[in-house]
């Protein structure tokens, strides 16, 4: 009988311990489920985006990631943003005596980056813009190299190609708090671009003249997050990456007809990315001019002259265009380069000679039209007959008295509202490995994809230069003397406040230094036009003016008739 009371209360006794036990794992689980809720985003393939409806749209894409202001959380912000440098309290100093600047010097300037207490920034980081001008007696320029020295200074090192008075501009582009969002967090988080598409035999391009309809939105994501969305995959030309869109009603997907980047999308996704950093991006911090220093110096005249093969390197960890202390200057509007060669192709008739019977194929962005465009003026040709596919995107220009070929093809995923046909893209991947090896002798081709790519995630743009990467070196067995330019980036103009950060001047200037490491050693010549166009006198635009695009046709004719036979030179 006790032995059964015992037994009874035993059992009882795990009964409601096992409730108990159960009861605390439930308010655990539970406890543990809203904490981490805070921070998780909804994967890709569970998320339906709706043209119609935003707030069911891709915003959740930004998968496994924080935006500026969570990443911001982590670290100290004071509220009165004291941590940040102010333009107007920062100052310049020259460095270089008075006596010591002459002309075919270098001129040595320290930059002090201080906060809204007055104080030297303790740490560095910040983006600048140098140059030095002059337009007496003559129009000269040239940009200055910044070497940040992470204690809130900076040294800056113009070379003084002329003689008299000379203009120094210091210019803050970002100060370090709007440097680190995009460099630490918006260059990780995406997809940030969206493309509207119709699909195949669904709606007509008349219809969409007059309807502006559109079928469906896109986005490039991993390949392995690509569940119920329809593919196009390109593994040549995106890596591990794809092409996707949100399906028809009828879950069948069909061939895209025509694409156009998605406005609104795009710059909502932006925005929400950049959310609590926006104030470092606003005009208080952005493109400042300093004005404490001495805005003007003066040049003594000198017989010394820096040789342009002179070209000591000063920072080793930079690829090799970077590393130089100055590329050249500007002198009555022709560019003289410090980087490269003497440029010895400079007359009409020799440009013509050297590029008769060659077919220049252009793969890149509107930059790489603009060569298209001025080619002709530059080799003083007046006839030509254009091919065109779709306008200014796809097209080909025959000069038949040189039997010169110049063809223009964009890249995928513009950033363009134009509507163009999607079957018209190809990736430069396809278009170099379609090139047989009979082409080679008279083939000359120009690489730049850069102008649309600054709101990619640093991980997608670099499997597509990868890629790009591995197509070369494909073609290079096949075509090994076949003269291969790839022209780097250069900053732009901003029309709005968004644009500070979506396509930002310190990003494209990193997209440039990326396209150089990864492209070097392929037997390419890497064209550095970022200090040509941000020292030329004239507003910053993305389609720099004719005299610049000019200058760089003869720095790549030059090579192309003169120095292509030494591969990777620079």
């Amino acid at each position: 009988m006790n032995q059964s009371r015992h037994t009874g209360a035993r059992r009882l006794f795990f009964l409601a311990l096992f409730c108990l036990v159960t009861l605390a794992c439930l308010m655990f689980t539970s406890t543990v489920y809203i904490d981490t809720t805070r921070h998780i985003r909804v994967v890709p393939h569970k998320v339906r985006p709706s043209l119609n409806n935003m707030t069911r749209a891709t915003p959740q894409l930004l998968s496994n990631t924080t935006t500026c202001i969570e990443h911001a959380a982590t670290k100290t912000t004071p509220k009165k943003h004291n941590n940040v440098t102010n333009p107007e309290l920062s100052n310049y100093r020259l460095i270089t005596p008075a006596e010591r600047i002459t002309k075919g010097s270098f001129i040595h300037v320290v930059i002090e980056a201080r906060s809204e207490s007055q104080q030297l920034m303790p740490s560095g980081g910040d983006f600048w813009f140098a140059t030095m001008s002059t337009n007496d007696p003559h129009q000269a320029s040239t940009a200055g190299r910044v070497i940040d020295h992470e204690n809130g200074t900076y040294s800056v090192y113009f070379y003084a190609a002329w003689n008299g008075t000379a203009e120094i501009n210091v210019t803050l582009v970002h100060p370090s708090k709007a440097v680190e969002c995009m460099h630490d967090t918006l260059w990780h988080i995406g997809p940030k671009t969206f493309w509207s598409a119709t699909y195949k035999n669904m709606t007509t391009l008349s219809q969409l003249k007059k309807t502006n309809k559109f079928d469906t939105s896109c986005w490039i994501t991993r390949s392995n997050d690509t569940n119920t969305f329809c593919e196009y995959p390109s593994p040549k030309g995106l890596g591990n990456y794809t092409f996707v869109c949100e399906p028809p009603e009828d879950r069948r997907c069909r061939p895209l007809d025509i694409i156009a980047v998605y406005v609104s999308k795009t710059n909502a996704m932006t925005a929400k990315s950049a959310a609590g950093y926006e104030v470092y991006f606003q005009s208080k911090y952005f493109n400042k001019r300093l004005t404490k220093g001495p805005k003007t110096i003066v040049i003594k005249d000198s017989n010394y002259w820096i040789p342009t093969s002179n070209k000591e390197k000063y920072n080793s960890t930079l690829p090799p265009s970077w590393s130089y202390p100055s590329h050249g200057y500007w002198f009555n509007y022709t560019w003289t380069s410090l980087l490269y060669e003497d440029n010895n192709w400079t007359n009409s008739s020799d440009m013509r000679e050297c590029l008769r019977n060659k077919h220049l194929m252009l793969l890149g962005d509107s930059t790489s039209r603009q060569w298209a465009e001025n080619i002709g003026t530059l080799l003083g040709l007046r006839q030509k007959v254009h091919h065109q596919e779709f306008p200014n995107i796809f097209f080909e220009d025959d000069y038949k008295e040189f039997n010169l070929t110049v063809s223009m093809q964009f890249h995928p995923q513009t950033v363009t509202k134009s509507r163009v046909p999607f079957k018209l893209y190809r990736y430069f991947a396809d278009i170099l490995d379609s090139i047989q090896s009979h082409e080679c002798a008279d083939l000359i081709i120009e690489l730049s994809p850069w102008a649309h790519f600054a709101q990619w995630t640093r991980d997608s743009l670099t499997q597509r230069f990868i890629k790009l990467r591995e197509a070369v070196s494909r073609l290079r067995l096949r075509c090994p003397n076949v003269p291969i330019i790839f022209k780097g980036s250069h900053f732009r103009e901003h029309d709005s406040t968004a644009t500070r950060w979506s396509r930002s001047d310190y990003m494209l200037y990193q997209i440039g230094i990326l396209m150089e490491q990864i492209f070097h050693g392929l037997g390419i010549w890497f064209l550095n036009v970022w200090d040509m166009n941000l020292s030329f006198p004239s507003r910053a635009y993305v389609h720099m003016p004719k005299i610049v695009v000019r200058e760089e046709l003869k720095l790549a004719i030059s090579y192309i008739c003169g120095q292509h036979e030494h591969g990777d030179k620079y």
